[in-house]
């Protein structure tokens, strides 16, 4: 029996993760005081001081109406450094909010604490209610952050802000996901594109975007759509501005607020929901014209065709132009995990920064693959009737990862009752092998059963990297003869090392599918390297109209 079938009886809505967070590993639950903390890294309050792009969306639920929405956040958030949300403004698109669901421009305050390992908590306070909010730093610049309240749970980022100029926006790759109120009552959309700017006026001169609706890439083809000249982004200021993605599918125009990380990144979150019954949130960055040659590590998450959950994770090598080799697929098929080893693929035509990959060997026939500064964005345009997966591929730049070093990781998914979010920090010791029984990873972890938030849970896991440097590794929790206080009890994980602070994982456990991230940490206080560009897709939502209770 697939392990996670029963999910649409039992469970509360059909989501299956994304190329986005991350997770790792335990012993005992954290129901019954908190564990000691093993981290003592020396964060604190000062650490969140300034102004940071705030960004995180998931799964919103009503409980009144006992309804469950695709909702997002997007926006600006002050930190005084001393525990208080000072002001800001975020975009909020959430339809179990009251009508029309879009509320754009809403002033933020709120507080935080942050622990001494960098994981923190706090409340962002709207107009429209309180959010919880649940995160880890891995800089003062930069951090993985959760929902952690019982009304919900999501996942993304905090990014210190910088600015940019209309000038310096030329061309940008970007991939969005969400949900497609039109179809069943609500059905996973993902989009992915690529645009060149006038960069005085920001109307788009040039451009091409691709659409998976339920499953669906039929008006996109394996071509793409040409974007209409109509389309744009306008920088309003140094830090914000508007966006149109106009295409001659059914889509037609898409409306978006723009918020800008900097000149290479921005977030964008949809604002006409009301009136296109579309919802999307994502990012775009700085666009390549080719792939970097060697090897890439990838993570893809979604549905299959017949709407359970699947994650995909491994490496392959390319060319410049997008020929793939040599690759090795891990993969999460509802609860049931599989590796395929030499699957290839080929770049049937590169246009406009888009390359069309047919694969061989592989779980997905074909994939949109649009190249930027944040990795080869990906989304599935097969004709795999009902599925969709979508993600992004990274150049790597190394295959270990540092010893004695502290981590923050963030993973998203679904289990055998519903969604789940994690927020971990961590210190991995030395690299274990295959008859290493003592834990080599140790820290804290929280985690988000959607309407059921658990925090302090100890954490303890065995890392076994490959023993052919590609990395490519295993996480274990917990060892031998522990304990995990997580609701499926263990989790079992393989992970792709993108460079030497950042890590790509995919969680392959019969009662649990994620994908996510662990990145390295910065001293407290010292600033660190901001590591924002990653592309964190949170696709495939499938909202139920009536939520189902544990």
């Amino acid at each position: 029996m697939n392990p996670l079938a029963f999910t649409k009886c039992a469970g509360r809505l059909l989501m299956a993760l994304a190329a986005m967070t991350s997770i790792l590993l335990i012993a005992s639950c954290g129901s019954g005081g908190s564990p000691a903390r093993p981290n003592n890294s020396g964060f604190g309050d000062s650490d969140l001081k300034g102004t940071y792009v705030l960004s995180v969306s998931g799964t919103d639920v009503n409980a009144s109406a006992e309804t469950e929405s695709f909702f997002a956040i997007v926006g600006a958030i002050t930190a005084d450094g001393n525990g208080n949300i000072t002001g800001g403004t975020v975009d909020i698109n959430d339809l179990n909010l009251a009508s029309p669901g879009v509320f754009l421009g809403q002033t933020v305050s709120g507080s935080y604490s942050i622990s001494s390992d960098g994981r923190g908590t706090g409340t962002l306070v709207t107009p429209q209610g309180k959010f919880g909010l649940d995160f880890v730093l891995t800089s003062t610049g930069h951090g993985l952050i959760t929902r952690f309240d019982p009304a919900g749970s999501g996942s993304g980022t905090l990014d210190v802000q910088g600015s940019a100029t209309q000038t310096s926006l030329t061309s940008l790759a970007f991939s969005l996901s969400g949900v497609d109120y039109n179809v069943n009552s609500g059905s996973p959309l993902g989009t992915v594109g690529a645009f060149t700017l006038n960069t005085s006026t920001g109307g788009v001169t040039s451009g091409l975007q691709d659409f998976n609706d339920n499953g669906s890439s039929a008006e996109s083809g394996s071509t793409g759509l040409n974007l209409a000249t109509t389309s744009s982004l306008v920088l309003t200021s140094g830090t914000n501005g508007t966006a149109q993605l106009t295409t001659t599918s059914t889509f037609g125009t898409l409306a978006f607020d723009v918020w800008v990380i900097d000149s290479t990144h921005l977030k964008f979150i949809e604002t006409d929901t009301a009136t296109t019954g579309f919802v999307l949130s994502g990012d775009a960055f700085t666009q390549q014209t080719s792939f970097t040659a060697g090897q890439l590590v990838f993570t893809l998450g979604g549905l299959d065709s017949s709407g359970q959950p699947l994650g995909g994770g491994g490496y392959v090598t390319t060319d410049v132009n997008g020929n793939l080799s040599n690759g090795l697929e891990d993969f999460n098929d509802a609860g049931t995990a599989n590796t395929l080893t030499g699957f290839k693929g080929s770049c049937t035509t590169f246009t406009a920064g888009r390359c069309q990959l047919a694969m061989t060997g592989f779980t997905n026939l074909g994939l949109a693959a649009y190249p930027s500064s944040g990795g080869v964005l990906l989304l599935e345009d097969d004709s795999n009737l009902l599925a969709i997966s979508q993600g992004a591929a990274y150049a790597q730049t190394a295959t270990s990862f540092a010893a004695s070093e502290g981590y923050g990781l963030n993973l998203s998914g679904e289990n055998t009752t519903g969604v789940v979010d994690v927020i971990a920090q961590f210190n991995a010791g030395s690299p274990g092998t295959t008859s290493t029984t003592t834990a080599n990873v140790t820290g804290i972890l929280d985690e988000n059963d959607l309407t059921t938030p658990t925090s302090d849970i100890a954490l303890n896991g065995i890392y076994v990297p490959d023993p052919t440097p590609d990395g490519r590794g295993s996480i274990a929790a917990p060892p031998p003869g522990g304990s995990l206080g997580t609701l499926i009890g263990a989790l079992t994980l393989q992970y792709y090392v993108v460079d030497g602070s950042t890590i790509l994982l995919l969680e392959v456990d019969a009662d649990q599918v994620a994908v996510g991230t662990f990145q390295l940490q910065s001293a407290p206080g010292g600033g660190g390297s901001v590591k924002s560009r990653i592309s964190m897709v949170r696709p495939a939502f499938r909202p139920h109209g009536a939520l189902r209770r544990k």
